[in-house]
């Protein structure tokens, strides 16, 4: 097992999260389905039984279909296929990808399925889990003992990762499937995900392709060419620039703080999900990365670190960094 995978498997903050918030078993009446631009630790998906339904992506033409797996994904990072001298496309699940996974959860015995999506914005990855949830409703005919529900979560990448941990922790604290949807609506208006790219441009001429319209083409190729990194905020199904910074680590730290001050303040559900597209021991040393984790330590906040998914890596760029936390709306803090 390489250095991710272990660092994953014994990390003290993940076991930490499952004992203090979690107990012990998954509720067998509720599961959790997601796209796969979401990434979470392995372990929690598999302890939880959390499934991703992979995205389609292809390199100057080439077809593929995301492994979901962080050592696979790193080698895409480090191959350099997702460069900009590259064509790279995705593709949102099909209604069949869903449709079969669904399927699968209520063969094992689920009465509610939650299927949460990327921000419907960006794609048809929530019209499709739609479909596929019709289909499987057309197939079941009366039953009134099983609930299909597609939720947008409103958000990407690490926001998505902050509503499946909320989504769990409402499940296991006894909360019924509707409840617990009621619920994630109202907060998925307030998870605050931040993407520092970076390589701005391409993550510009990317993102473009999926109404991202937080940074002009202005403001990126003056970023990439003086070493300035700008801090992009995606919340409630908009974005904008939050803050610009000299140097990658500058502006990672300067989020970092920003994160520290929000935690400080109160959040709205006790976990921060960090991504980054590559290996997470190069996350740990990012400057501010540890004054982060005292402050969460200090509030009984979780800070949950994972490999970014392939398709964050795509649309941010390899390198990238996205922290995502529920919050009230709020100014810019570093």
């Amino acid at each position: 097992m390489d250095f991710v995978a272990q660092n994953i498997y014994s990390s003290a903050i993940i076991q930490g999260f499952i004992r203090y918030h979690w107990g012990l078993a998954m509720d067998k009446k509720i599961a959790v389905i997601v796209d796969s631009a979401c990434n979470l630790p392995r372990q929690v998906l598999e302890k939880y039984q959390i499934t991703r339904v992979p995205i389609f992506y292809s390199v100057d033409g080439k077809q593929a279909v995301d492994p979901c797996k962080d050592e696979s994904v790193l080698s895409v990072f480090k191959s350099g296929e997702l460069s900009r001298k590259h064509d790279v496309l995705t593709n949102p699940p099909t209604p069949s990808d869903f449709e079969r996974q669904i399927i699968r959860k209520l063969k094992e015995g689920y009465k509610t399925v939650l299927v949460q999506t990327i921000n419907r914005m960006q794609g048809d990855t929530y019209k499709h889990a739609n479909m596929a949830a019709t289909n499987v409703q057309k197939k079941l005919g009366d039953r009134q003992d099983i609930a299909i529900r597609v939720m947008d979560s409103r958000t990407v990448f690490a926001g998505q990762g902050v509503m499946v941990l909320e989504t769990v922790r409402r499940m296991l604290s006894g909360q019924d499937g509707a409840k617990v949807k009621r619920a994630l609506d109202r907060l998925s208006e307030n998870i605050h995900s931040f993407v520092i790219p970076k390589n701005p441009l391409l993550s510009l001429e990317r993102s473009q392709k999926r109404n991202e319209k937080a940074v002009g083409w202005g403001q990126a190729f003056v970023a990439d060419m003086l070493n300035i990194y700008p801090t992009l905020c995606i919340v409630n199904d908009s974005s904008y620039l939050a803050n610009k910074a000299l140097g990658f680590k500058k502006a990672a730290k300067q989020l970092f703080h920003h994160a520290t001050v929000r935690i400080e303040q109160g959040l709205l559900c006790p976990f921060v999900v960090i991504n980054y597209a590559g290996p997470l021991k190069e996350l740990k040393v990012l400057p501010g990365y540890d004054e982060l984790e005292e402050a969460a330590a200090k509030n009984k906040v979780k800070i949950i670190p994972s490999v970014m998914s392939l398709a964050g890596g795509i649309y941010t760029s390899v390198g990238s960094l996205s922290l995502a936390l529920a919050t009230e709306p709020h100014e810019w803090e570093s």
